[in-house]
Protein backbone atom coordinates (compact mmCIF):
# COMPACT_ATOMS: atom_id res chain seq x y z
CA UNK A 1 0.00 0.00 0.00
CA UNK A 2 2.85 2.67 0.33
CA UNK A 3 3.47 2.20 -2.83
CA UNK A 4 0.18 3.73 -3.95
CA UNK A 5 1.81 7.18 -2.76
CA UNK A 6 4.23 6.83 -5.58
CA UNK A 7 1.36 6.69 -8.33
CA UNK A 8 0.12 10.10 -8.36
CA UNK A 9 3.93 11.63 -8.34
CA UNK A 10 5.04 9.09 -11.46
CA UNK A 11 1.95 10.10 -13.52
CA UNK A 12 2.71 13.72 -12.53
CA UNK A 13 6.81 13.13 -13.54
CA UNK A 14 5.15 11.13 -16.41
CA UNK A 15 3.47 14.66 -17.72
CA UNK A 16 6.55 16.15 -17.35
CA UNK A 17 8.35 13.95 -19.82
CA UNK A 18 5.01 14.46 -22.10
CA UNK A 19 5.62 17.63 -21.79
CA UNK A 20 9.12 18.26 -22.54
CA UNK A 21 9.35 16.19 -25.44
CA UNK A 22 5.92 18.19 -26.99
CA UNK A 23 8.05 21.13 -26.48
CA UNK A 24 11.33 19.83 -28.16
CA UNK A 25 9.17 18.28 -31.20
CA UNK A 26 7.50 21.68 -31.60
CA UNK A 27 10.59 24.10 -31.25
CA UNK A 28 11.89 21.45 -34.03
CA UNK A 29 9.23 21.40 -36.47
CA UNK A 30 7.10 24.46 -35.99
CA UNK A 31 8.84 26.34 -39.64
CA UNK A 32 6.82 22.88 -41.42
CA UNK A 33 3.54 23.41 -39.80
CA UNK A 34 0.35 23.66 -41.95
CA UNK A 35 -0.20 27.09 -42.53
CA UNK A 36 -4.05 25.80 -41.78
CA UNK A 37 -2.77 25.41 -38.47
CA UNK A 38 -4.22 23.63 -35.27
CA UNK A 39 -7.31 22.36 -37.27
CA UNK A 40 -5.39 21.35 -40.17
CA UNK A 41 -3.24 19.58 -37.75
CA UNK A 42 -5.93 17.70 -35.87
CA UNK A 43 -7.01 16.55 -38.93
CA UNK A 44 -3.93 14.08 -39.12
CA UNK A 45 -5.26 12.45 -35.47
CA UNK A 46 -7.99 11.21 -37.04
CA UNK A 47 -6.74 7.31 -36.80
CA UNK A 48 -5.04 8.14 -33.11
CA UNK A 49 -8.78 9.86 -31.22
CA UNK A 50 -10.02 6.49 -29.68
CA UNK A 51 -6.69 5.52 -28.83
CA UNK A 52 -5.98 8.96 -27.46
CA UNK A 53 -9.38 8.65 -25.32
CA UNK A 54 -8.20 5.11 -24.30
CA UNK A 55 -5.07 5.99 -22.76
CA UNK A 56 -6.92 9.09 -20.99
CA UNK A 57 -9.55 7.13 -19.59
CA UNK A 58 -6.76 4.41 -18.26
CA UNK A 59 -4.86 7.79 -16.83
CA UNK A 60 -7.79 8.99 -14.81
CA UNK A 61 -8.37 5.88 -13.06
CA UNK A 62 -5.29 5.49 -12.26
CA UNK A 63 -4.86 8.77 -10.70
CA UNK A 64 -8.45 8.10 -9.14
CA UNK A 65 -7.94 4.99 -7.52
CA UNK A 66 -4.06 5.58 -6.44
CA UNK A 67 -5.33 9.11 -4.84
CA UNK A 68 -8.30 7.33 -3.16
CA UNK A 69 -6.38 4.08 -2.15
CA UNK A 70 -3.97 6.49 -0.28
CA UNK A 71 -6.03 8.73 1.82
CA UNK A 72 -8.42 4.97 2.76
CA UNK A 73 -4.97 3.38 3.59
CA UNK A 74 -3.60 6.75 5.84
CA UNK A 75 -6.66 8.71 6.66
CA UNK A 76 -6.55 11.56 8.54
CA UNK A 77 -8.16 10.94 12.52
CA UNK A 78 -10.55 14.01 14.38
CA UNK A 79 -10.51 14.03 17.85
CA UNK A 80 -13.53 15.81 18.93
CA UNK A 81 -13.87 17.13 22.34
CA UNK A 82 -17.72 17.06 23.79
CA UNK A 83 -17.67 18.17 27.18
CA UNK A 84 -18.71 21.47 28.56
CA UNK A 85 -15.36 22.77 29.81
CA UNK A 86 -13.71 22.16 26.20
CA UNK A 87 -15.04 25.14 25.16
CA UNK A 88 -13.05 27.12 27.88
CA UNK A 89 -9.85 25.34 27.45
CA UNK A 90 -9.99 22.71 30.28
CA UNK A 91 -10.34 19.34 31.12
CA UNK A 92 -13.29 18.08 33.00
CA UNK A 93 -11.58 18.60 35.96
CA UNK A 94 -11.00 22.43 34.83
CA UNK A 95 -7.54 22.28 35.04
CA UNK A 96 -6.00 23.78 31.69
CA UNK A 97 -6.38 21.67 28.38
CA UNK A 98 -3.28 20.98 26.70
CA UNK A 99 -3.05 19.36 23.03
CA UNK A 100 0.68 18.51 23.64
CA UNK A 101 -0.75 16.24 25.58
CA UNK A 102 -2.35 13.86 23.05
CA UNK A 103 1.47 13.08 21.68
CA UNK A 104 3.38 13.29 24.60
CA UNK A 105 5.86 10.48 25.31
CA UNK A 106 4.22 9.05 27.87
CA UNK A 107 0.89 8.32 25.29
CA UNK A 108 3.81 7.59 22.20
CA UNK A 109 5.32 4.77 24.77
CA UNK A 110 2.50 3.12 25.58
CA UNK A 111 1.39 3.12 21.72
CA UNK A 112 4.34 1.28 20.64
CA UNK A 113 3.72 -1.35 23.75
CA UNK A 114 0.63 -2.17 23.22
CA UNK A 115 1.29 -2.52 19.68
CA UNK A 116 4.45 -4.16 19.40
CA UNK A 117 5.44 -1.79 17.48
CA UNK A 118 9.41 -1.78 15.95
CA UNK A 119 10.40 1.89 16.31
CA UNK A 120 11.63 4.53 18.67
CA UNK A 121 9.65 7.26 20.41
CA UNK A 122 11.23 9.69 18.42
CA UNK A 123 10.92 7.99 15.20
CA UNK A 124 6.67 7.57 16.15
CA UNK A 125 6.46 11.26 17.35
CA UNK A 126 8.28 12.41 14.12
CA UNK A 127 5.45 10.44 11.72
CA UNK A 128 2.44 11.71 14.09
CA UNK A 129 1.46 15.38 13.35
CA UNK A 130 -1.74 17.48 15.31
CA UNK A 131 -3.35 20.08 13.73
CA UNK A 132 -6.41 22.26 14.30
CA UNK A 133 -9.21 23.84 12.00
CA UNK A 134 -8.03 27.25 13.55
CA UNK A 135 -4.29 26.72 12.20
CA UNK A 136 -5.60 28.23 8.97
CA UNK A 137 -7.01 31.09 10.73
CA UNK A 138 -5.19 34.57 11.55
CA UNK A 139 -6.37 35.69 14.83
CA UNK A 140 -5.58 38.95 16.08
CA UNK A 141 -4.56 38.70 19.63
CA UNK A 142 -4.89 42.10 20.37
CA UNK A 143 -8.72 41.23 20.13
CA UNK A 144 -10.21 39.28 22.79
CA UNK A 145 -13.19 38.20 20.50
CA UNK A 146 -11.47 37.16 18.18
CA UNK A 147 -9.59 34.78 20.31
CA UNK A 148 -10.86 31.45 19.62
CA UNK A 149 -10.42 27.73 21.73
CA UNK A 150 -10.64 24.82 19.31
CA UNK A 151 -12.08 21.57 20.54
CA UNK A 152 -11.22 19.66 17.33
CA UNK A 153 -7.91 18.09 16.66
CA UNK A 154 -6.94 16.27 13.16
CA UNK A 155 -4.21 14.15 14.06
CA UNK A 156 -1.87 12.72 10.72
CA UNK A 157 0.16 9.67 10.47
CA UNK A 158 2.58 9.57 7.72
CA UNK A 159 2.43 6.77 5.32
CA UNK A 160 6.18 6.16 5.97
CA UNK A 161 5.25 4.00 9.27
CA UNK A 162 4.99 1.64 6.94
CA UNK A 163 8.50 1.28 6.72
CA UNK A 164 8.56 0.06 10.65
CA UNK A 165 6.17 -2.88 9.83
CA UNK A 166 2.72 -1.36 10.93
CA UNK A 167 -0.16 0.81 8.75
CA UNK A 168 -1.11 4.61 9.83
CA UNK A 169 -5.00 3.48 10.37
CA UNK A 170 -3.23 0.63 13.00
CA UNK A 171 -0.93 3.65 14.92
CA UNK A 172 -3.92 5.87 14.72
CA UNK A 173 -6.79 3.79 16.79
CA UNK A 174 -3.93 2.97 19.40
CA UNK A 175 -3.23 6.51 19.90
CA UNK A 176 -6.99 7.24 20.29
CA UNK A 177 -7.79 4.32 22.95
CA UNK A 178 -4.20 4.85 24.75
CA UNK A 179 -4.63 8.29 24.91
CA UNK A 180 -8.79 8.20 25.82
CA UNK A 181 -7.71 6.26 28.94
CA UNK A 182 -5.00 8.70 29.99
CA UNK A 183 -7.31 11.48 29.56
CA UNK A 184 -10.45 9.55 31.76
CA UNK A 185 -7.29 8.87 34.48
CA UNK A 186 -6.06 12.08 34.69
CA UNK A 187 -8.42 14.38 33.45
CA UNK A 188 -11.95 13.46 34.14
CA UNK A 189 -13.81 14.40 37.22
CA UNK A 190 -12.58 13.34 40.56
CA UNK A 191 -14.86 11.19 42.93
CA UNK A 192 -12.90 9.93 45.32
CA UNK A 193 -14.36 11.74 47.85
CA UNK A 194 -17.44 9.23 47.29
CA UNK A 195 -14.51 6.77 49.29
CA UNK A 196 -15.36 6.68 52.79
CA UNK A 197 -12.82 5.55 55.53
CA UNK A 198 -14.01 5.20 60.08
CA UNK A 199 -10.55 4.25 60.87
CA UNK A 200 -10.29 7.52 62.87
CA UNK A 201 -12.94 6.57 64.72
CA UNK A 202 -11.45 4.65 67.07
CA UNK A 203 -11.36 5.34 70.77
CA UNK A 204 -13.21 8.69 69.78
CA UNK A 205 -15.58 10.24 72.14
CA UNK A 206 -19.38 9.12 71.23
CA UNK A 207 -20.30 13.08 70.66
CA UNK A 208 -17.22 13.71 68.05
CA UNK A 209 -18.69 10.63 66.51
CA UNK A 210 -21.78 12.36 65.68
CA UNK A 211 -19.90 14.97 64.26
CA UNK A 212 -17.60 13.32 62.14
CA UNK A 213 -20.31 10.71 60.81
CA UNK A 214 -21.85 13.97 59.90
CA UNK A 215 -18.86 15.23 58.26
CA UNK A 216 -18.49 12.37 56.17
CA UNK A 217 -22.51 12.02 55.29
CA UNK A 218 -21.74 16.07 54.03
CA UNK A 219 -18.99 15.33 51.66
CA UNK A 220 -21.48 12.71 50.15
CA UNK A 221 -24.52 15.42 50.32
CA UNK A 222 -22.25 18.02 48.53
CA UNK A 223 -20.96 16.15 45.97
CA UNK A 224 -24.60 14.91 44.51
CA UNK A 225 -26.19 18.30 43.33
CA UNK A 226 -23.39 18.79 40.63
CA UNK A 227 -24.17 15.89 38.97
CA UNK A 228 -28.30 16.36 39.61
CA UNK A 229 -27.58 20.14 37.49
CA UNK A 230 -26.46 17.94 34.73
CA UNK A 231 -28.80 15.30 34.57
CA UNK A 232 -31.91 16.00 36.71
CA UNK A 233 -33.52 12.63 35.23
CA UNK A 234 -30.52 10.52 35.19
CA UNK A 235 -31.38 7.01 37.38
CA UNK A 236 -29.99 3.71 38.48
CA UNK A 237 -31.44 1.02 36.43
CA UNK A 238 -31.95 -1.83 39.44
CA UNK A 239 -33.42 0.48 41.58
CA UNK A 240 -34.70 3.78 39.89
CA UNK A 241 -32.52 6.57 42.27
CA UNK A 242 -31.97 9.35 41.02
CA UNK A 243 -29.26 12.18 42.51
CA UNK A 244 -32.20 13.99 43.97
CA UNK A 245 -33.64 10.91 46.02
CA UNK A 246 -30.37 9.67 47.21
CA UNK A 247 -29.16 13.26 47.74
CA UNK A 248 -32.39 13.64 50.41
CA UNK A 249 -31.93 10.40 52.05
CA UNK A 250 -28.60 11.15 53.09
CA UNK A 251 -30.31 14.97 54.60
CA UNK A 252 -32.29 12.23 56.35
CA UNK A 253 -29.62 10.46 58.23
CA UNK A 254 -28.11 13.40 59.07
CA UNK A 255 -31.02 15.14 60.14
CA UNK A 256 -32.85 12.85 61.83
CA UNK A 257 -30.28 9.29 62.72
CA UNK A 258 -27.46 11.69 63.60
CA UNK A 259 -29.82 13.86 65.44
CA UNK A 260 -31.22 10.61 67.31
CA UNK A 261 -27.83 9.43 68.29
CA UNK A 262 -26.88 13.23 69.34
CA UNK A 263 -29.75 13.24 71.76
CA UNK A 264 -29.42 9.58 73.03
CA UNK A 265 -25.84 10.21 73.87
CA UNK A 266 -26.71 13.81 75.76
CA UNK A 267 -29.42 12.36 77.84
CA UNK A 268 -27.31 9.89 78.96
CA UNK A 269 -23.98 11.48 79.45
CA UNK A 270 -22.00 9.24 77.64
CA UNK A 271 -18.46 9.87 77.86
CA UNK A 272 -15.09 7.64 77.84
CA UNK A 273 -12.86 10.29 79.73
CA UNK A 274 -15.29 12.51 81.61
CA UNK A 275 -12.06 14.78 83.27
CA UNK A 276 -10.71 15.33 79.42
CA UNK A 277 -13.42 16.39 77.41
CA UNK A 278 -15.21 18.85 79.80
CA UNK A 279 -11.95 20.31 80.04
CA UNK A 280 -11.71 20.16 76.16
CA UNK A 281 -15.42 21.69 76.36
CA UNK A 282 -14.08 24.63 78.71
CA UNK A 283 -10.95 25.32 76.47
CA UNK A 284 -13.38 25.26 73.54
CA UNK A 285 -16.27 28.17 74.73
CA UNK A 286 -12.93 29.93 75.89
CA UNK A 287 -11.81 30.55 71.98
CA UNK A 288 -15.45 30.68 70.85
CA UNK A 289 -15.95 33.25 73.24
CA UNK A 290 -12.65 35.28 72.73
CA UNK A 291 -14.18 34.88 68.76
CA UNK A 292 -17.63 35.71 69.91
CA UNK A 293 -16.06 39.20 71.42
CA UNK A 294 -14.09 39.71 67.70
CA UNK A 295 -17.32 39.73 65.72
CA UNK A 296 -19.38 41.56 68.80
CA UNK A 297 -16.32 44.43 68.44
CA UNK A 298 -17.07 44.26 64.49
CA UNK A 299 -20.22 44.69 65.12
CA UNK A 300 -19.95 47.77 67.48
CA UNK A 301 -17.52 49.36 64.71
CA UNK A 302 -20.21 49.33 62.06
CA UNK A 303 -23.00 50.68 64.37
CA UNK A 304 -20.84 53.58 65.89
CA UNK A 305 -20.11 54.35 62.14
CA UNK A 306 -23.54 54.50 60.67
CA UNK A 307 -24.34 56.71 64.00
CA UNK A 308 -21.55 59.08 62.73
CA UNK A 309 -23.59 59.36 59.20
CA UNK A 310 -25.15 62.73 58.42
CA UNK A 311 -28.91 62.40 57.93
CA UNK A 312 -28.63 63.62 54.79
CA UNK A 313 -26.13 61.08 53.62
CA UNK A 314 -28.14 58.39 54.72
CA UNK A 315 -31.08 59.32 52.17
CA UNK A 316 -31.28 56.67 49.13
CA UNK A 317 -29.68 57.93 46.09
CA UNK A 318 -31.27 57.70 42.75
CA UNK A 319 -29.36 57.18 39.49
CA UNK A 320 -30.82 57.49 35.90
CA UNK A 321 -31.06 53.99 34.35
CA UNK A 322 -31.99 51.92 31.41
CA UNK A 323 -33.12 48.55 31.85
CA UNK A 324 -32.46 45.51 29.26
CA UNK A 325 -35.85 46.60 26.93
CA UNK A 326 -34.14 49.93 26.85
CA UNK A 327 -36.91 51.44 29.53
CA UNK A 328 -35.79 54.39 31.25
CA UNK A 329 -36.35 54.29 35.34
CA UNK A 330 -34.73 55.83 38.22
CA UNK A 331 -32.28 53.01 40.31
CA UNK A 332 -32.14 53.25 43.81
CA UNK A 333 -28.64 52.44 44.68
CA UNK A 334 -26.77 52.02 47.98
CA UNK A 335 -24.34 54.02 50.25
CA UNK A 336 -21.89 53.86 52.28
CA UNK A 337 -24.11 53.30 55.09
CA UNK A 338 -25.95 50.64 54.02
CA UNK A 339 -22.56 48.35 53.28
CA UNK A 340 -22.14 49.12 57.39
CA UNK A 341 -25.29 47.94 58.50
CA UNK A 342 -25.03 44.65 56.09
CA UNK A 343 -22.03 43.72 57.42
CA UNK A 344 -22.70 44.81 61.04
CA UNK A 345 -25.84 42.14 60.54
CA UNK A 346 -23.42 39.28 59.32
CA UNK A 347 -21.51 39.56 62.32
CA UNK A 348 -24.19 39.85 65.01
CA UNK A 349 -25.50 36.53 63.50
CA UNK A 350 -21.77 35.04 63.51
CA UNK A 351 -21.81 36.00 67.09
CA UNK A 352 -25.50 34.61 67.72
CA UNK A 353 -24.48 30.84 66.07
CA UNK A 354 -21.00 31.26 68.56
CA UNK A 355 -23.21 31.37 71.77
CA UNK A 356 -25.37 28.71 70.57
CA UNK A 357 -22.65 26.43 70.10
CA UNK A 358 -21.05 27.74 73.67
CA UNK A 359 -24.49 26.64 74.93
CA UNK A 360 -24.27 23.79 73.82
CA UNK A 361 -21.26 23.04 74.86
CA UNK A 362 -21.87 23.92 78.39
CA UNK A 363 -25.17 21.58 78.09
CA UNK A 364 -22.64 18.70 77.01
CA UNK A 365 -20.28 19.52 79.84
CA UNK A 366 -22.68 19.24 82.27
CA UNK A 367 -24.38 16.28 81.40
CA UNK A 368 -21.13 14.43 81.03
CA UNK A 369 -20.67 15.36 84.51
CA UNK A 370 -23.83 14.16 85.87
CA UNK A 371 -23.99 11.23 84.00
CA UNK A 372 -24.93 8.07 85.43
CA UNK A 373 -25.58 5.84 82.47
CA UNK A 374 -24.94 2.39 83.15
CA UNK A 375 -23.23 -0.05 80.93
CA UNK A 376 -26.37 -1.02 78.69
CA UNK A 377 -26.56 2.64 77.51
CA UNK A 378 -22.91 2.23 76.48
CA UNK A 379 -23.73 -1.25 74.36
CA UNK A 380 -27.09 0.16 73.19
CA UNK A 381 -24.91 3.61 72.50
CA UNK A 382 -21.95 1.21 70.36
CA UNK A 383 -24.48 -0.75 68.56
CA UNK A 384 -26.29 2.50 67.13
CA UNK A 385 -22.49 4.08 66.26
CA UNK A 386 -22.15 0.15 63.75
CA UNK A 387 -25.68 0.58 62.64
CA UNK A 388 -24.87 4.43 61.33
CA UNK A 389 -21.44 3.22 60.17
CA UNK A 390 -23.22 0.53 57.98
CA UNK A 391 -25.90 2.89 56.70
CA UNK A 392 -23.33 5.52 55.80
CA UNK A 393 -21.44 3.32 54.31
CA UNK A 394 -24.94 1.71 52.37
CA UNK A 395 -25.51 5.62 51.05
CA UNK A 396 -21.86 6.05 49.95
CA UNK A 397 -22.07 2.52 48.38
CA UNK A 398 -25.28 3.67 46.73
CA UNK A 399 -23.88 6.95 45.23
CA UNK A 400 -20.49 5.28 44.16
CA UNK A 401 -22.69 3.18 41.96
CA UNK A 402 -25.00 5.58 40.63
CA UNK A 403 -22.54 8.29 39.97
CA UNK A 404 -20.11 5.66 38.34
CA UNK A 405 -22.93 4.68 36.10
CA UNK A 406 -23.67 8.36 35.29
CA UNK A 407 -20.07 8.69 35.00
CA UNK A 408 -19.06 6.28 32.80
CA UNK A 409 -22.35 7.01 30.22
CA UNK A 410 -20.86 10.72 30.19
CA UNK A 411 -16.62 10.08 29.74
CA UNK A 412 -18.14 7.73 27.02
CA UNK A 413 -19.04 11.11 24.97
CA UNK A 414 -15.94 13.17 26.63
CA UNK A 415 -13.97 12.32 23.25
CA UNK A 416 -15.64 11.18 19.71
CA UNK A 417 -13.06 9.91 17.49
CA UNK A 418 -13.80 9.37 13.50
CA UNK A 419 -11.65 8.93 10.38
CA UNK A 420 -11.86 11.34 7.78
CA UNK A 421 -13.51 9.79 4.47
CA UNK A 422 -11.79 9.88 0.98
CA UNK A 423 -12.21 13.47 -0.51
CA UNK A 424 -14.15 11.97 -3.84
CA UNK A 425 -14.51 15.93 -5.18
CA UNK A 426 -10.91 16.44 -4.59
CA UNK A 427 -9.75 13.45 -6.07
CA UNK A 428 -12.37 13.45 -9.30
CA UNK A 429 -11.15 17.03 -9.50
CA UNK A 430 -7.35 16.24 -8.92
CA UNK A 431 -7.40 13.49 -11.68
CA UNK A 432 -9.61 15.19 -13.70
CA UNK A 433 -7.01 18.26 -14.38
CA UNK A 434 -4.39 15.69 -14.50
CA UNK A 435 -5.91 13.76 -17.19
CA UNK A 436 -6.47 17.14 -19.47
CA UNK A 437 -2.97 18.05 -19.29
CA UNK A 438 -2.22 14.25 -20.26
CA UNK A 439 -4.89 14.82 -22.80
CA UNK A 440 -2.69 17.73 -24.28
CA UNK A 441 0.31 16.47 -24.16
CA UNK A 442 -0.83 13.42 -26.14
CA UNK A 443 -2.74 14.67 -28.85
CA UNK A 444 -0.12 17.70 -29.78
CA UNK A 445 2.66 14.87 -29.75
CA UNK A 446 0.33 13.11 -32.08
CA UNK A 447 -0.52 16.02 -33.95
CA UNK A 448 3.35 16.68 -34.42
CA UNK A 449 4.39 13.68 -34.93
CA UNK A 450 3.71 13.39 -38.77
CA UNK A 451 5.61 16.44 -39.44
CA UNK A 452 8.49 15.22 -36.79
CA UNK A 453 9.28 12.42 -38.98
CA UNK A 454 9.17 14.22 -42.09
CA UNK A 455 11.80 16.20 -40.52
CA UNK A 456 13.27 13.05 -39.22
CA UNK A 457 13.29 11.13 -42.47
CA UNK A 458 14.38 14.54 -44.75
CA UNK A 459 17.77 14.10 -41.90
CA UNK A 460 18.17 11.30 -42.57
CA UNK A 461 17.86 11.09 -46.40
CA UNK A 462 20.21 14.57 -46.48
CA UNK A 463 22.80 12.64 -44.13
CA UNK A 464 22.55 9.71 -46.75
CA UNK A 465 23.01 11.72 -49.83
CA UNK A 466 25.97 13.24 -48.20
CA UNK A 467 27.61 10.38 -47.11
CA UNK A 468 27.35 8.84 -50.68
CA UNK A 469 28.86 12.27 -52.23
CA UNK A 470 31.51 11.40 -50.16
CA UNK A 471 31.89 8.07 -51.07
CA UNK A 472 32.04 9.12 -55.05
CA UNK A 473 34.41 11.66 -54.09
CA UNK A 474 36.74 9.05 -52.53
CA UNK A 475 36.72 6.79 -55.30
CA UNK A 476 37.51 9.67 -58.06
CA UNK A 477 40.46 9.92 -55.95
Amino acid sequence: MFLVYAVVPALILCLAVLYAVLIKRFITVRSKLPAAGVRGALGRTKGRRVKIALLSVLFFAAGLAAQIAAECWAPSMLMAFNYEEAARGQNPNVTRFNESNILADGVLERVIERGGLTLSTEQLSGCLSIATPLDAEKLDVTQESDLKISTEYHVRCSPRIAMYGTEPVTVLNLLANVYWEDFVKNYAENDSILDLSFDKMEGMEYLDVKDYLEMQANKLRNFLPGYSSESSSFRAQENQETFASLSKKISNYIDIELERYEAFVLENGLVDNKVTYQSRMQYANRVLDTKRQKEMASHDVRIEAINMYNAYMTRFVLIPTYDTDKEFYMSKTKVGVDYFADEAKEYLESATKLVEEMEHNTYASGQVGASRAGDSAYAQAGQRIEELKEELSSLAAQSRELCGTYVEEKRDGYIQVSFAAPAVLNSVLTSALLTLLFAGAVTGSAMLYPFYREYRGGRAAGKKRKTEEEDREETAQ
